[in-house]
Formats: structure tokens, C-alpha cells, sequence
């Protein structure tokens, strides 16, 4: 069976026409042995390759020996990867790939919510042995963070009994939870 030749739709992106005589497969395969010889980092090779193939497709003027350019323009992306590192102290700098299954997450852990849990219990049950208008005085200045001066006028009290009602709160609390 005989195969088509190529139409102008369907050209080959390594044909030499294309590419103005370039043969880019053929630099490839130079620049994928020359980084493994001499980068030995397989998982930075293809971007390297990429690079190298962009350079030398940016380059303003003909080149005579491409495959010398080519090696030369990897030797300088190597030199320009290993400043960058040195500059940069990558060699310091830890993957988190690496490390991601040691890594703690925002939520508490179990033993923290129990621990929540139960201190919250505590305060709830401190607060229910206080007298009513001592509980409300206390949890409209600390939880809705009413002023002095405005719980008073609400419960239609003096400041200082509302200082007197929060002194007698926090002294409570502050017994009751040290004692547990």
C-alpha cells in the first residue's frame, strides 16, 4: 500500500522545510543525552530540552554547526541552573513532595476536641452555679461585649454593681476551673 505524501495540512513538525532546515529531533535526542550525562536530574531533563530547543530557535543569526550550538547552549543552561541554586541556597530549601506526609493539617487533632469540648463543659456548668443576673452581666460584657455603662442602663443597675456582679463572676470561674 502506497501512503500519501504530506499536504500543507498535515505537515510533519520536524520536516526541514518547515523549520528552516533544522532537523529538531535529531537536536533533541544530543540534548536529552548531554543533560542526562551531564544534569542527572531525569525529572528536570524535558524542561531543559524545551529551553535549549527555544534558545536555539530564538537565535537572531545563522548558525554553522548547530549540534556545537546546541551543546553549548545546554553547557550554558546547566552553568546558569547551578548559580541560580548557589544564589538561591536551593540545596536548603526542603520539598514539601517529600515531606507532605509529615506536615500537620488546621484542624485539631481528636485528643484537642475532646479537650475543647470538655473545658467548654466546665465554664457552662461554672456559670450555671452563678446567679442569674451575675451569669448575664458576666455574658453580656465578655460574649456580646457590651460596655460597663451599657449593661447597667439595660438592667437598670449602677456600673458598680455590674463591676461587683463581674468581680464575684471571674473569681468564681477562675476558682472553679483551677480546681478541676
Amino acid at each position: 500500500m502506497v501512503t500519501p505524501a504530506p499536504t500543507d495540512n498535515n505537515k510533519n513538525v520536524t520536516d526541514e522545510t518547515s523549520t528552516g532546515g533544522r532537523d529538531f529531533e535529531c537536536h533533541r535526542l544530543v540534548l536529552t543525552r548531554y543533560f542526562r550525562r551531564h544534569w542527572g536530574r531525569e525529572s528536570e531533563i524535558e524542561d531543559l530540552v524545551q529551553e535549549a530547543l527555544l534558545r536555539l530557535i530564538r537565535s537572531p543569526q545563522p548558525i554553522d554547526n548547530e549540534e556545537a550550538y546546541v551543546v553549548r547552549i545546554a553547557g550554558n543552561l546547566i552553568r546558569d541552573r547551578l548559580r541560580r541554586e548557589q544564589s538561591h541556597q536551593a540545596k536548603q530549601h526542603v520539598s514539601l513532595d517529600d515531606n507532605i506526609a509529615y506536615l500537620t493539617t488546621e484542624e485539631p487533632g481528636c485528643e484537642r476536641v475532646y479537650e475543647s469540648k470538655r473545658q467548654w463543659d466546665q465554664v457552662l456548668a461554672a456559670l450555671q452555679e452563678l446567679s442569674p443576673r451575675c451569669c448575664q452581666v458576666f455574658l453580656l460584657q465578655r460574649y456580646e461585649g457590651w460596655t460597663y455603662t451599657a449593661i447597667a442602663k439595660h438592667l437598670g443597675i449602677s456600673a458598680s454593681a455590674v463591676e461587683k456582679h463581674m468581680m464575684r463572676a471571674l473569681l468564681h470561674l477562675q476558682t472553679r476551673l483551677m480546681d478541676r
